[in-house]
């Protein structure tokens, strides 16, 4: 089975260092301000999973990781609706207080999350939990380590911003 929308666990090892906390702790929202314009004139005004447009939209950093180097490389930046984006930070929204609170505030509860991604899909709940349990899996292997961060093409706009070596 084909999963479009999956779910995607960043490392613990370097949450928080993803090119919207770069641009954000540099007080360079115009930065990423631009990106997301350049993304809605390329892409158009609907999420990139599910082609929603009735939904708040949100900027994704898409990584690949090579996990014999540890290398964490940035591939592509894409606006999902906030259902999609939900699932893709599923740790939060699904397993923390802060996350069932938000939720709450938003008018949405865990099923709403579960029922997007079945629905994308096109599978039951037991597909759903075992592409979350796999997720977590991948998760806590990849953040027994520290990984190297690689921004590509974003790489010449960070570097100056940046003061530590990722």
């Amino acid at each position: 089975m084909k999963i479009k929308l999956t779910i995607e666990l960043v490392p613990s090892t370097v949450w928080f260092s993803s090119l919207y906390n770069i641009f954000k702790n540099s007080s360079q929202q115009a930065l990423w301000r631009d990106i997301k314009n350049m993304i809605f004139k390329k892409e158009g005004r609907k999420c990139w999973v599910c082609g929603r447009t009735d939904r708040r939209l949100e900027a994704h950093e898409f990584w690949d990781y090579d996990d014999k180097n540890k290398i964490q490389k940035l591939v592509a930046i894409h606006h999902l609706c906030d259902l999609c984006h939900k699932v893709k930070h599923i740790g939060l929204w699904l397993h923390t207080d802060k996350g069932a609170r938000l939720l709450d505030q938003q008018g949405l509860d865990s099923f709403d999350v579960v029922n997007h991604f079945c629905a994308v899909n096109n599978c039951d709940q037991d597909v759903f939990d075992k592409c979350e349990e796999e997720a977590f899996k991948v998760f806590a292997e990849r953040s027994k380590y520290q990984w190297k961060q690689d921004f590509d093409a974003y790489e010449k706009i960070i570097r100056p911003l940046i003061k530590n070596e990722y």
